[in-house]
C-alpha cells in the first residue's frame, strides 16, 4: 500500500467565522500528484490554508509523514517540509528575483544558496535575477513563486490555482516543472485548480469537492470525465 505524505482526516475548518469544511478526508501519497478541483468557493483554498494552519481547524487532524501537525505553527510545518504557493503568488514585488529565492534559506539560517536543479526548471530565473519582482509577468511571478517554494528541498510542494492568470506556454511550462520535480528528485505534490485538461495531464489521483465535501475520488486516469464535467458543470 502506498504511504501517505499528507492525511486529513475528520476535518472542519472555519474562515471569518463560517464552516467551509465539513469532516473532511483526504490523501495525497508519497511521490504522487494529487489535485482538488470544484467551483469557486467550495473551499478548495481553505483546504490548503488548514493543512498550512492559516485558518481555524477545531476538529480533525492533519498528518505529515505521519506527524500529526494540527496545533504546529504556520512556521513549524513549513521547517517540517512543506513547500506552499498561495493564491496569486504572494511573492515580494519590492525584492529582486535573487533575494526572493534567498529569503526562505536566510528564514531557516541556511546558506544563500538555491539548489541547481531549480534554474534548470525555470531558466529565466538567474537571467533576471536583479530585475525587481514586480516587474516580471505573472507567468514569471508564479515561476518565481514555486522556485522560493522549492529552494528549501520540501517533502510536500503545494500549490493554489498555479495556472491562474499564466498565459498557455507558461502553463505548460509550470506543468511540466511539476512532473520533472515529483519523478525526479520524489517530490509529492498537492495542488488545487480549477483548469480541468491541467489536472487530467499532470495529476495521478484527483478529488472533487463540492461545499466543503468530497463528491468523487480516484485515480485519474480511471474517473470517468464525463462524471467529473456533470460536477463541475
Amino acid at each position: 500500500m502506498p504511504k501517505a505524505m499528507l492525511k486529513i482526516n475528520q476535518l472542519d475548518a472555519y474562515y471569518s467565522g463560517s464552516r467551509i469544511i465539513s469532516e473532511l478526508n483526504l490523501t495525497a501519497n508519497k511521490g504522487a500528484v494529487t489535485a482538488l478541483i470544484g467551483r469557486n468557493g467550495v473551499g478548495k483554498s481553505t483546504t490548503l490554508k488548514s493543512v498550512m494552519g492559516l485558518v481555524k481547524t477545531p476538529r480533525g487532524k492533519i498528518f505529515l509523514d505521519g506527524l500529526d501537525i494540527i496545533k504546529m505553527s504556520t512556521y513549524d510545518r513549513v521547517k517540517l517540509g512543506i513547500g506552499y504557493v498561495p493564491q496569486g503568488r504572494d511573492i515580494f514585488p519590492q525584492m529582486t528575483v535573487f533575494e526572493n529565492l534567498t529569503l526562505p534559506l536566510v528564514a531557516q539560517g541556511r546558506k544563500r544558496v538555491a539548489p541547481e536543479y531549480i534554474f534548470d526548471l525555470f531558466p529565466i530565473l538567474p537571467q533576471f535575477a536583479k530585475r525587481w519582482g514586480g516587474d516580471l509577468s505573472g507567468g514569471q511571478q508564479q515561476q518565481l513563486a514555486i522556485a522560493r517554494a522549492l529552494v528549501t528541498e520540501p517533502k510536500i510542494l503545494i500549490l493554489d490555482e498555479p495556472t491562474e492568470g499564466i498565459q498557455p506556454s507558461i502553463i505548460q511550462d509550470i506543468g511540466a516543472a511539476i512532473r520533472k520535480i515529483n519523478k525526479e528528485k520524489g517530490i509529492t505534490v498537492f495542488f488545487v485548480e480549477q483548469y480541468l485538461d491541467f489536472v487530467l495531464e499532470h495529476s495521478d489521483a484527483l478529488y472533487i469537492m463540492e461545499k466543503g465535501e468530497i463528491l468523487l475520488k480516484g485515480n485519474t486516469k480511471e474517473l470517468e470525465h464525463s462524471k467529473i464535467q456533470k460536477i463541475l458543470s
